[in-house]
């Protein structure tokens, strides 16, 4: 039996200059109407910039229901950002949300997902700042960031801040954030349900997708910080990504993440030290970031 999943949208404008057309208000209302089509509620992370200019995206995501998270000041990796700039740059951006929201906000996910080994100081900051939960790692190598070792279920950092990470799928001899992304769009749909069916019961899965992964008018650019070839990788199949979400919407799903975090038994979940990285073997840094231009 296929394990629901919880439904997330990250908000962000990925325009490498302010010459070109911004698109992110009109394809995140989209992606809102799907999402209101289907009666599912989501977690939606918004970068704080975007907020900032288009203040309507999220009072109306949060009055449809959705849980608001924080998806950065900007769209910039957090081992861009550095240890110096964050801790204000993310008071001021949580603070923004929850005016603009009228709700708490206690979650976060990295841009990229770069919630990794050279970013750790960012765990006992987001656990200062008032945090509950993050969704920022991938445990597993990837082209662009990723955090072999970790677990792939729900667990606490050693600061207190709860982390769930991105769910994984095991197919031959590479681990496949298959829920989310351009893997929604490329995958064959029988790896999702071969996902959500391998699932173990103490995995709380979530599927993410991005405004911009629906807009098959978009004219072509580089995205900053990833470089040529995963820019080209984020214009694949853009024409298949509302089809393949809103056959996901049909099937049942699950809260957003704040409310599946809320339900952990806390004392239940495992500790690791966001101070000792795992060792990686050969094989994971040699893939690891491969496509990260940073």
């Amino acid at each position: 039996m296929a394990h629901p999943v919880s439904v997330t949208l990250d908000v962000e404008d990925l325009r490498p200059s302010p010459d070109l057309p911004e698109r992110a208000p009109l394809m995140t209302n989209r992606v809102l109407d799907l999402f209101a089509d289907a009666g599912v509620r989501a977690s939606v992370y918004v970068v704080a910039d975007l907020a900032e200019r288009h203040p309507e995206i999220v009072r109306r995501a949060a009055a449809e229901g959705h849980e608001i998270g924080l998806h950065g000041h900007e769209h910039v990796p957090l081992p861009v950002v550095g240890e110096s700039a964050f801790a204000d740059a993310t008071r001021c951006a949580r603070s923004l949300l929850q005016d603009l929201s009228g709700q708490p906000v206690p979650g976060y996910r990295a841009p990229m997902m770069s919630l990794v080994p050279s970013s750790s100081w960012a765990v006992p900051m987001l656990s200062d700042l008032g945090f509950a939960y993050s969704s920022s790692t991938l445990p597993a190598p990837s082209p662009l960031y990723g955090w072999p070792g970790l677990p792939r279920r729900p667990f606490r950092w050693s600061s207190g801040l709860i982390e769930l990470p991105c769910p994984l799928v095991r197919v031959p001899m590479l681990d496949l954030p298959y829920l989310g992304g351009t893997y929604l769009r490329v995958l064959p749909d029988f790896v999702r349900r071969h996902g959500q069916r391998r699932a173990a019961s103490e995995e709380v899965l979530w599927t993410y997708s991005h405004p911009w992964e629906f807009d098959t008018d978009e004219p072509y650019h580089v995205h900053e910080h990833i470089g040529a070839v995963a820019s080209r990788v984020a214009w694949l199949r853009r024409g298949r990504m509302e089809s393949r979400v809103r056959r996901l919407l049909s099937e049942p799903t699950a809260a957003p993440l704040v409310e599946r975090v809320e339900a952990l038994v806390v004392g239940s979940l495992p500790v690791v030290d966001y101070a000792q990285p795992s060792v990686l073997g050969r094989a994971a840094r040699f893939a690891n970031g491969r496509l990260r231009s940073d």
